[in-house]
């Protein structure tokens, strides 16, 4: 643990507590507490920061061991800005320091990097949870447009409690119940000091915004309860130089996730003092008028033909960088050649799941995490149950699903533990769902695929990833040419695979379509995404009339059955 070192700063007639720790000849990094905490709440973030950073937290007026106004006027932006403004100038006179504030530390924190009179003390503000007053005001008076004012009245039900702080007595009264405190890990008089902060501030006018220059990072906690999308984009037309980091956290980030906060501060810090961004930060940047997946990470298997082909070509057409991943290597890089610099080739049978660790550890080591995982590489067998053999029926599912399964176990966790989102993506089948006596294996590994990504999609909800299972019906794939027909010579296996590759010609549904798809539902966030017409209609008709669904199924086999 770096040593903690305790300087008083005079402000205003009052005595603030600071704390100072880390590496003296490193870069100053400033944070500033919400409520009800006080510095304690950064402990975590402070620790990991202090390893390569000088940091500096105070106790907010009124809180920790820093000494109380006498009234509530006390307790205004003003003063709050001008506290800020001393401890900077005490801690670091001569440098301007990386601010970063949650809560009402970051509320405060914005009314200051907001205010030309003090752009000269900051390098840098990373804001979590807490918008700047004067955009909000700024944002509410913008339109009065049904949408909008849906989207005030949504944050203002977040916001209950800014009308509960106003009433006299009662919040002092409430905050003496010590389960509540100890919830919050709050002290008594934190938690009643700092409801002067609503009382003071929030119903006071609000001055129209200046554009501030100090480069600004904004932490979007998505799991808060109390501040919604809106109040984080509200910050946008006031700030020259914006990043967006959505992260799948509850309100109290810094106490329950230091790493990956002190991570992010850290990332930035380095690319404003010179450093080139880390690709999760480059991409993060606002307002750039990049692609839509630039800076982005995908993995693709299959992706030397057909849908894989198609939607590592659409990734790259995005902005995104492209790992093609396919058993023939050759064809990985004939699509990798296609995406120039943005490509990068694989090899890998999905079916063996020690060589899909094998591949995420090399990934890992070349290229980081990919933020996009599909899952696309399949094979497929016809034929009845009675005809398809144990050997087909093994080399099916072990590509179908074990291939989804080993490459989703060998890419999922690294994603997982890096806490910043993402996407996976499965390719399923109408198949899946639509009973065909013809593909019992084929429907049969689809429908596992289908029902692992509904299933995965509950359990990674929290983690801010999203799950996208694409579900074609007839696409024009090389598929055809390759499946296996059971039950017959090699002769009519060739006779039944050219027929099947015309009718799917005929058909005119090229992959690109449903690589169109896959990017759309990424976008959009679906999860079942059927691709096609018939697709489609038929996930419908499964809902609604599931037997008349299967009876047309039969009826369809058997017309097929004749013509062959």
């Amino acid at each position: 643990m770096t040593e903690l070192r305790k300087q008083w700063v005079e402000s205003d007639g009052l005595r603030l507590a600071a704390y100072v720790q880390g590496r003296a000849d490193g870069p100053t990094v400033v944070l500033a507490h919400g409520y009800p905490d006080n510095h304690t709440v950064w402990d975590g973030v402070a620790e990991l920061l202090g390893e390569r950073f000088r940091v500096v937290r105070y106790d907010v007026r009124g809180h920790g061991e820093s000494a109380a106004p006498r009234g509530r006027a006390g307790y205004r932006m003003n003063h709050l800005v001008d506290d800020l403004a001393a401890v900077v100038r005490a801690v670091s006179p001569d440098q301007p320091v990386h601010l970063v504030g949650h809560d009402w530390g970051s509320i405060q924190a914005w009314a200051a990097v907001r205010d030309p009179a003090y752009w000269g003390l900051f390098a840098s503000y990373t804001t979590m949870s807490g918008p700047d007053l004067a955009h909000i005001s700024a944002w509410v008076r913008s339109s009065r447009r049904p949408g909008h004012l849906r989207r005030v009245l949504w944050q203002g039900l977040h916001s209950w409690y800014i009308g509960a702080f106003q009433t006299p007595v009662l919040p002092e009264l409430v905050w003496r119940i010590r389960p509540l405190r100890a919830r919050f890990g709050a002290t008594y008089r934190d938690a009643r000091n700092g409801v002067q902060l609503y009382r003071a501030n929030m119903l006071a006018p609000q001055p129209t915004p200046e554009r501030t220059p100090v480069p600004v990072q904004q932490l979007a906690l998505t799991r808060d309860r109390f501040v919604t999308t809106a109040l984080v984009t509200a910050a946008e037309p006031w700030v020259e130089r914006l990043w967006r980091r959505d992260l799948a956290l509850r309100h109290w980030a810094p106490r329950t996730h230091p790493a990956l906060i002190a991570r992010m501060v850290g990332e930035f810090v380095d690319h404003v003092d010179g450093a080139p961004a880390p690709r999760t930060l480059a991409r993060a940047r606002v307002g750039s008028g990049e692609p839509p997946m630039t800076g982005q990470l995908t993995l693709v298997t299959g992706a030397g033909s057909g849908i894989g082909r198609a939607t590592a070509l659409a990734f790259g057409e995005q902005g995104a960088d492209v790992l093609c991943v396919d058993i023939d290597l050759a064809a990985a890089e004939s699509t990798a050649k296609e995406l120039g610099e943005r490509g990068h080739a694989y090899r890998l049978d999905v079916a063996d799941g020690t060589a899909a660790d094998a591949l995420a550890a090399r990934v890992l080591d070349e290229h980081g995490v990919p933020d996009v995982v599909m899952a696309n590489a399949g094979v497929a067998v016809h034929g009845g149950f009675l005809e398809t053999s144990v050997e087909d029926w093994r080399r099916l599912l072990d590509v179908n699903l074990w291939g989804v399964i080993h490459t989703l176990r060998a890419f999922l966790p690294p994603l997982v533990d890096r806490g910043e989102g993402g996407q996976v993506v499965v390719t399923a089948s109408a198949a899946g769902y639509l009973v065909d006596p013809s593909l019992p294996a084929y429907s049969t590994s689809k429908a596992g695929v289908l029902m692992l990504a509904q299933c995965l999609a509950g359990e990674l909800a929290h983690t801010g990833i999203g799950v996208h299972a694409i579900c074609p019906g007839l696409v024009h794939t090389n598929i055809t040419n390759t499946m296996r027909v059971a039950g017959v010579d090699a002769e009519e296996e060739r006779v039944r695979q050219a027929r099947t590759t015309e009718l799917y010609r005929r058909r005119g549904f090229g992959p690109e379509k449903v690589a169109a798809a896959v990017v759309a539902a990424i976008h959009d966030g679906r999860l079942v995404v059927p691709v096609t017409p018939e697709a489609k209609l038929g996930l419908v008709a499964t809902r609604f009339a599931p037997g008349a669904t299967r009876a047309l199924g039969r009826w369809m086999d058997a017309q097929a059955s004749k013509r062959t």
